[in-house]
Formats: structure tokens, C-alpha cells, sequence
């Protein structure tokens, strides 16, 4: 495999144990950093292993070519086209910088600052018709307060330019968000907020009652989304409780991602990362760890590949490859993982 340039010199090279094939075209951005170091971090493609006539299609996270740089630790991202962008700071820092990642270049841009510094976890953003929306996450300006009353900032692709869409008064607390026909979803702890920027303003967000539809039964969902995603414009998430499950737009219902049988598909216990890849399948990625004696020394990455089949109002989901795809030390996690136009 080709050697970086020289120009990313701050960058260690990836894990030895994490598999390194030929390069190949992907779609799917993942990086992983180590918590002892916030300046180490590696980037990987998700690739397939050439299937031949004794074996079935594996998959693999391949070393990048080129390491991309990385503004700091904690951002919000969101992509768009090629690019990838790093929104705000981490949770103990909140930030108004800017960055603005080239995938097909590696090269690494500062955009327009924010007015209003934004921190990761509280803060929610989405892509919509070439905008992206920025809400929350105004930081430690009112911990003493359960909302607060900021400006949403909408970021025009085009333009590359920021603008004020009104304040919105929004709860102080962690959140994931994903953007799904035209509204930016906001999933929280018993509830979901969707903003909808077609509507005039102080109209535009829509608070809900999270509820779950099983067996024909409404109830309400206490439980917490670790991670969402959307896959051809459906929103999915992890509940730490729930597991994996898709979001009824029509119904405002959430449903449990379940077979063609209607049985549940593998437990997972913990998801790190969730994402749209090769047009149209979820791919879940986690880490398990593995023990020496009684200390934690390595942590598998573990990836399932999930089709999903539409039926009327019914989504259900087939596994079509699970597995190991290398190991790496327990000190490294998932930081980001992002579907992106090649």
C-alpha cells in the first residue's frame, strides 16, 4: 500500500492489526481516534473482499490513503456531496470554528465561524435543500437552565455563507439528530423534536412524545437513542433499551427493526456506529472487547450488514454478512462514521 504524503506528518500511521487491502472506492467514511490521545486519529473505508468461487463477499475497514486531518475532538459532522463538515466543539468546549473536509482532495478548509459557539451532544444539525441547519447546543452560557432560547444558523452550501433562521427555545439536552423529508429530527429521552424550516417562524418545531407501535399497541418509549442515521429517507436509531428501530413519519410511531418473519434480528448490546451503504442497507458497526485474565487488551470490530425491504408500511431487515473485521487496542474507539458521495 502507497505511503501518505508527507504533508499530514502529525498523523501516526493505523493500527497494524486492522486490515489493509487494496484500495478501492467507498462510500462509507469511518474514524477512529485514541482516548488517551485527542491528537491520534485514523481514517478507514469500508470495503468488500473479492468474492470467489469458494468463498462468499467479506468486508473490511481499509486503511485511507491519504489521512485526512481533523480540526479537534468532539465536532458535530455532517456531509454533503464529498465534503464533510465539523460544526462547533466538543461537550466541555463549545465553539463557533468551521471546518470543512475535501474527501476526494484530503484537504482540510476553514469556513465562516458561527455567531453563537455551539457544543457537540446538545446541538442538532441536518441537511435540507442545500442548507445546513444548526440548533442548540448554546453550551455552559445557562447550565443552570433546563431550555434555552437560541439562534438556529443555517450554513448555504452555495454560498458558503451563515444566516439567522430565529431563535427557537430548545431543551438543554443530549440529543441526536438527523435530517428525514425536509425536517431536521431531533431524537431525545422520551421525546422527538422535528423542525421543519418551511414554516414561518416560532412554528417550525414540532414537539412529540416518543412512542412505539408493537402488536398493534401504542405505548410510550422511556428509553435513550445512542445513535441515529437515515437510509433512504428513513430514520433509524439505537435505543439502549430497544435496540434497533426505524421511525413511522405517518404514524409518529417508532417500530423495532425486525426479519421477513417478523423475529427480531441478532442482539447487539451496544452500537457505536450506524450508516446508509452500498445504495440502500444499514451497516451497524460495535466492539466487543476481549479479555486477558481479568484486564481488557484488544476490542474487535464487529460490522453487520443489514438489506432493508419495504412492504406497504412495514420495513424489515435481512442480514446479509456479519463478522469480524480486525482488532485494536482498548484505548481506540469509534468517533465517526459517515456515508459519503464518491
Amino acid at each position: 500500500m502507497a505511503k501518505p504524503p508527507r504533508k499530514h506528518t502529525t498523523h501516526h500511521p493505523p493500527p497494524p492489526s486492522l486490515s489493509s487491502l487494496p484500495e478501492e472506492i467507498s462510500s462509507l467514511y469511518v474514524c477512529l481516534r485514541n482516548h488517551y490521545n485527542d491528537t491520534s486519529f485514523h481514517w478507514f473505508t469500508l470495503c468488500p473482499t473479492e468474492e470467489t468461487a469458494t468463498t462468499t463477499t467479506e468486508y473490511r475497514l481499509v486503511p485511507n490513503p491519504t489521512p485526512f486531518p481533523h480540526p479537534k475532538h468532539g465536532s458535530l459532522t455532517v456531509v454533503a456531496g464529498s465534503k464533510i463538515f465539523f460544526i462547533g466543539g466538543g461537550s466541555s468546549e463549545p465553539s463557533s470554528d468551521l471546518w470543512i473536509l475535501d474527501t476526494r482532495s484530503g484537504n482540510m478548509t476553514k469556513g465562516p465561524s458561527m455567531s453563537v459557539p455551539r457544543e457537540k451532544g446538545e446541538a442538532a444539525v441536518g441537511v435540507i435543500d442545500g442548507k445546513i441547519y444548526v440548533i442548540g447546543g448554546g453550551g455552559g452560557l445557562q447550565e443552570e437552565r433546563f431550555n434555552e432560547e437560541i439562534q438556529v444558523e443555517v450554513f448555504d452550501l452555495k454560498s458558503e455563507t451563515w444566516e439567522l433562521a430565529g431563535m427557537e427555545n430548545v431543551r438543554k439536552t443530549s440529543r441526536c439528530s438527523a435530517s428525514v423529508e425536509g425536517k431536521v429530527y431531533m431524537v431525545e429521552y422520551g421525546e422527538i423534536n422535528v423542525y421543519n424550516p418551511r414554516e414561518c417562524e416560532r412554528e417550525r418545531m414540532v414537539r412529540m412524545v416518543s412512542q412505539r407501535l408493537e402488536r398493534g399497541r401504542k405505548d410510550m418509549l422511556n428509553d435513550s437513542a445512542f445513535i441515529v442515521c437515515v437510509v433512504e429517507d428513513v430514520l433509524y436509531a439505537f435505543f439502549y433499551q430497544s435496540g434497533v428501530m426505524w421511525f413511522n413519519t405517518k404514524l409518529n410511531v417508532w417500530r423495532r427493526l425486525l426479519d421477513r418473519d417478523g423475529k427480531e434480528l441478532p442482539f447487539i448490546f451496544h452500537v457505536d456506529a450506524m450508516a446508509e451503504y452500498d445504495d440502500g442497507k444499514l451497516v451497524i458497526l460495535y466492539m466487543l472487547s476481549e479479555k486477558e485474565v481479568y484486564h481488557t487488551v484488544t476490542k474487535s470490530i464487529r460490522c453487520m450488514l443489514v438489506s432493508l425491504h419495504r412492504s406497504g408500511d412495514m420495513i424489515c431487515g435481512t442480514v446479509d454478512w456479519s463478522g469480524s473485521m480486525g482488532t485494536v487496542p482498548d484505548s481506540v474507539d469509534f468517533l465517526h462514521c459517515l456515508a459519503v458521495s464518491d
